[in-house]
């Protein structure tokens, strides 16, 4: 396990050498390489705004990727779980219906209600903050930009990981727009994708574009009969684009997103332990034990026999909609002054319903009279709204570039969870019921200077003041079908806290000619301490109030970037310390046994690793995406008990005793390797159309689920395979796209947690092998 300073010597040493090598051998070849892209006419800039300004991606000095629309259409990705075999150092998972997006080994490592993202997602430059809402559908994109390592000065809080920015299309000064219809098998997948924009009048300009995903299920309950994990989703964004004049720009947008399905379903499936009997036998049928799965009749209850099924009474419910106002003013002050004004109202309703029993039984009387069994069931009804407020100025003149900014933000949250309870026979069986509201006001100010001292050579500062306060109101109490909601004992509290925080950043840029750029960069990012929403960890005046400490993140980056006609190529190395990191431990009570989960702040974790992406065009025929990237990331302090310890359960067993140094275990969702490799050829046809052949070969390498590193919690290495085949007609308006997502159907587990002292292990599943055909009009 290395040290801070060890880290950073290591991180020292290996940027200069990478940085030495990169800068020594690129003039031979870029010479090359530019002559030829002169020839050919062709090139490599991208244009993004990662640093709230709009730059080519090669003068950017932080470590970012850009995804096109082109790319996400190839294999028809529409989701933010897509990104993971386009991007290095950036994993997804999710369970319990919340997004978990990993940059670098930091992210959301819980799944309890008021308990923010790590990275921070935006849409045109509003935050959308809650990680269940962050699963809607990804359609009429310009591109996707993937943010790297903290983004404390610019994005604020929730950004420790870093940021991905949906940027949408806009209005433009022509009339165009597309029809696609795709159409997929296995699973019958039926999508229409459609836009239209152009001007309206004079200095009014529109966009409309609108998605329908209805796709049969992945899975099967195999009592209900009924097909999971399937989708029926509508979207739909509007843009209206006003220009009084040549120096203002006011842009209104409406979105919408609905869905209702039983997609996202937890599956189960079985662990062992050793010197512990199985329970899964039916010699064990009609023993009563607490906690054994049984059916309605008595009968052990079985898993279900495929994987990518479940075997209950009730099927999963994914009912939610979500719609979005946003105003933005541009107003050109001068020629190198612009004032922004960015306002948006974001609001989102769902409920969420899962089956945790693993079993047939509905709670009601058993055969046996003498059984105490669980039934297991979770309805969560979910409303969210936020209001968000953003005042940026953008200076920039020949020596001085600058973002300066105001930003505000108004949520609340209010989550309702309705939980089975054990049941005793031919009694009215109870239930649990935990409601909260969270309340949360935020400001800060911020700003991003560059300075240029000469031609070659820049220094940058940001800073980022921010203060945040959560207000948390909670009730919980047991109810009953007769007794509608009766509360015994009930806990309720009311608290309030607020943090504040100084997120300062430095760095450098370094020109030797007008290809290549070097940087330096250190920074600080902050998410803010919170609580969970319907916590019983308040049970008495005398028990501390639940809030976890604020996460905490120190990070440094050298890297290089290169762009010389055909190529460009990016390099970055880093260390990164996340300290009071906020994670949901699942916790083994044993007397009753149970498990609950807990919010708690991970003491420090160290990370350091490489990045390097290159965009490689040698002709007009041939494309070639690659990226690669390392990570080691590790706690260096935290304790913690293993949910999954059979001794937890041992007569007389206490937690304490059973706690375990975890230092030098791997973070969450953390693969050492990372790889991704996505060429592209175009055949010129005879009537002057055109044949483009794409793959996509991706890989990662093992990742846990649980800070305790064991196997049964874990996603083996494995490799995605993609491919697609796309004609695009000599007019330029008809195409056609067949494609194949995940060839080699990999089984693929995008979390995994405890689910009871069943000795079952509850988790998702990214989708199986999918294929289709797009057919395509534009115009």
């Amino acid at each position: 396990m290395l040290t801070h300073r060890a880290s950073a010597r290591l991180l020292a040493r290996t940027s200069l050498l990478a940085a030495a090598a990169f800068t020594l051998a690129q003039p031979a070849f870029a010479q090359d390489a530019a002559e030829q892209a002169a020839e050919e006419g062709i090139g490599t800039e991208i244009i993004v705004t990662a640093q709230k300004r709009a730059q080519s991606l090669s003068d950017v000095s932080l470590s970012v990727s850009a995804v096109s629309t082109e790319t996400l259409a190839a294999n028809n990705t529409v989701t933010l779980e897509g990104l993971q075999t386009l991007v290095p150092s950036i994993s997804f998972g999710n369970d319990f219906n919340f997004a978990k997006l990993f940059i670098r080994g930091i992210g959301l490592s819980s799944s309890l209600p008021g308990v923010d993202p790590s990275v921070a997602l935006h849409v045109d430059g509003v935050v959308v903050s809650l990680a269940q809402a962050q699963l809607g559908s990804m359609f009429d994109l310009e591109r996707v930009e993937v943010l790297r390592g903290p983004q404390g000065t610019l994005y604020g809080r929730n950004a420790t990981g870093g940021a991905v920015n949906l940027i949408t299309a806009k209005p433009s000064d022509t009339l165009e727009g597309y029809v696609r219809q795709t159409l997929g098998g296995d699973a019958l997948l039926i999508q229409t994708d459609a836009a239209i924009g152009g001007p309206i009048a004079e200095g009014v300009r529109g966009r409309l574009a609108v998605q329908r995903i209805k796709r049969d299920g992945y899975g099967v309950n195999e009592f209900t009969g009924n097909e999971i994990d399937n989708a029926n989703q509508w979207s739909g964004r509007a843009h209206l684009e006003f220009l009084p004049s040549d120096s203002v720009n006011i842009l209104l947008t409406g979105e919408y997103h609905r869905e209702d399905d039983r997609s996202l379903a937890i599956k189960f499936r079985e662990v062992s332990f050793p010197g512990v009997l199985n329970d899964n036998i039916a010699a064990n049928d009609g023993l009563s034990a607490l906690g054994q799965r049984l059916n309605a009749d008595g009968s052990q209850a079985r898993f279900a026999t495929n994987p990518r099924n479940v075997a209950t009474n009730f099927d999963p419910i994914n009912d939610r909609e979500q719609w979005a106002l946003t105003a933005a003013i541009t107003v050109d002050a001068s020629d190198a002054v612009s004032i922004k004004s960015l306002t948006s109202y974001r609001s989102f309703d769902a409920i969420f319903f899962h089956d945790f029993d693993m079993s047939t039984y509905l709670g009601y009387p058993l055969a046996q009279t003498n059984a105490l069994r669980s039934s297991a069931n979770h309805w969560q009804p979910v409303f969210q709204h936020q209001f968000s407020q953003e005042l940026q100025a953008n200076v920039d003149t020949d020596k001085f570039h600058g973002v300066f900014g105001l930003f505000y933000l108004d949520e609340q949250i209010e989550v309702e969870n309705h939980i089975g309870l054990d049941v005793l026979t031919n009694t009215d069986p109870f239930r649990v019921q935990f409601d909260g509201r969270l309340d949360v006001k935020t400001w800060a100010a911020f700003a991003n200077l560059t300075y240029d001292l000469s031609d070659q050579f820049s220094v940058k500062a940001g800073a980022r003041y921010s203060w945040e306060e959560r207000r948390l109101r909670n009730q919980a109490g047991l109810g009953s079908a007769a007794l509608n909601r009766l509360v015994l004992d009930p806990m309720q509290w009311d608290a309030t806290k607020s943090w504040d925080d100084f997120s300062p950043s430095l760095g450098f840029e370094f020109r030797p000619n007008d290809d290549l750029m070097l940087y330096g960069n250190w920074s600080r990012g902050f998410k803010s301490g919170t609580a969970e929403i319907g916590s019983t960890r308040k049970l008495s005046a005398t028990q501390p109030l639940p809030f976890v400490d604020p996460e905490k993140v120190e990070a440094f980056e050298v890297g290089s970037k290169y762009s010389a006609g055909a190529l460009s190529a990016n390099l970055a190395v880093f260390f990164q310390r996340l300290k009071n990191g906020q994670f949901s431990l699942t916790r083994a009570i044993p007397t009753p046994p149970f498990f609950t989960s807990t919010l708690t702040n991970a003491a420090v974790s160290e990370a350091y690793g490489a990045e390097f992406d290159v965009l490689w065009r040698p002709s007009r025929e041939f494309t070639l995406n690659a990226s690669v990237g390392y990570l080691h990331s590790e706690f260096t302090k935290f304790s913690a008990s293993d949910p999954l310890d059979p001794r937890l359960f041992a007569p007389g067993a206490v937690e304490a005793d059973l706690i375990k140094d975890l230092s030098g275990n791997a973070t969450r969702m953390s693969p050492k390797w990372s790889l991704n490799l996505n060429p592209t050829y175009s055949v010129g046809m005879n009537n002057g159309g055109e044949v483009q052949f794409g793959s996509n070969f991706s890989y990662r390498s093992k990742q846990f689920h649980t800070e305790f590193n064991d196997d049964r919690m874990a996603q083996d290495g494995y490799i995605q395979l993609d491919a697609n085949i796309r004609y695009k007609h000599s007019d330029g308006h008809f195409s056609a796209n067949a494609w194949v997502r995940n060839i080699t159907n990999e089984l693929v587990y995008a979390g995994s947690f405890a689910v009871s002292t069943s000795r079952a292990i509850g988790g998702t599943l990214m989708p199986p092998r999918t294929y289709g055909i797009t057919l395509g009009y534009d115009f």
